[in-house]
């Protein structure tokens, strides 16, 4: 929401962006509606091509207030007793905002390294500009969390970018107030020890207590959903890699390939069903856009030729995708 009233604010019909990529916000005042992040970042790109503003992200950042947008993660944050308890919430609880980014807080010699990485395949389908201005959002609020907790005098000791150095560069290092590393191998935020283990006057353990419960509910509930809807999550990650094997699946579930298979005879399916009707939903959300070509829609859900997914939407559709878009 955040990001539409951005780009709104810079003359651009969001609403057209978000229905040219299949994106129904219609549920966004649910605040435990989940969104498809390939679409998401769908409409960012496009937004992007056309404001031509290489820091929006940061300027999403600076809008947003962090704990109302992260609801119970938010709250938990805010009462940590110190930045290194918030960072090891943060990397903790970080994929129930999103399954998308992975989050990483470790401490070594003398110093904590709070490093900030997406989901490479689904980062992969969009341009430079995009990934960087997404890094740019996810850093910065970041720092200005840490800087609501600890007082405007927080200062990391380094930050590391994986963007490039953007023209507009003095803006950016104004509102990190530093000169980051720029073209880094990862987006990380390094902050030494005293400045981690300093009490912080918003914490409250109480508080604390009371949002962990409801996270790790929440965190339970998603796992705990039927095999089918894990499976299809995964779907999404490896399609772009080509057609996932039953192996790789069942290690990323952290399940035996045998509990697999009897786990999908016990919901009366099997892997070859729940992986062709994946393939189906995400064919339609993809061809209902016109971000992507037939080819590219093909590529997405791991057919190794344009003709081969062209005889498996007819099998699912009827006709073929070219015949569907236009329809649609």
């Amino acid at each position: 929401m955040a990001a539409k009233s951005a780009v709104e604010q810079r003359g651009v019909d969001a609403n057209a962006l978000l229905q040219q990529v299949g994106l129904d916000l219609s549920s966004a005042t649910d605040p435990m509606a989940r969104f498809p992040a390939h679409l998401g970042l769908a409409f960012w790109q496009k937004a992007l091509a056309q404001i031509d503003d290489e820091l929006i992200g940061m300027e999403v950042a600076l809008q947003q207030f962090m704990p109302l947008n992260f609801n119970a993660l938010g709250y938990a944050l805010m009462a940590s007793e110190n930045l290194g308890q918030m960072y090891l919430r943060l990397s903790r609880y970080a994929h129930i905002v999103t399954d998308a980014a992975d989050i990483r807080f470790e401490v070594d010699e003398g110093a904590g390294r709070l490093s900030i990485s997406g989901d490479t395949t689904l980062l992969g389908t969009v341009d430079d500009a995009t990934r960087w201005s997404i890094f740019d959002y996810a850093v910065l609020t970041v720092v200005r969390g840490s800087r609501l907790l600890y007082g405007r005098d927080f200062m990391p000791l380094e930050i590391r970018l994986q963007r490039r150095q953007p023209k507009a560069h003095a803006k950016l290092e104004k509102v990190l107030r530093c000169v980051p590393i720029y073209g880094s191998d990862t987006n990380t935020l390094v902050v030494d020890l005293a400045t981690l283990n300093k009490p912080l006057s918003f914490a409250n353990l109480d508080v604390v207590k009371a949002s962990e419960t409801m996270l790790d509910r929440y965190q339970s509930n998603i796992s705990e959903r039927p095999l089918k809807e894990q499976l299809a999550t995964v779907f999404k990650e490896l399609l772009p890699s080509g057609e996932p094997r039953q192996e790789d699946v069942a290690e990323r579930l952290a399940i035996t390939l045998r509990t697999l298979q009897r786990r999908l005879s016990e919901e009366q399916t099997c892997y070859r069903d729940v992986l062709n009707d994946t393939r189906h939903q995400l064919a339609l959300s993809y061809l209902a856009g016109e971000q992507y070509s037939i080819g590219e829609v093909a590529f997405l859900l791991g057919f190794s030729e344009v003709s081969a997914f062209t005889r498996a939407f007819k099998r699912w559709t009827g006709t073929s995708p070219r015949e569907w878009r236009n329809q649609a």
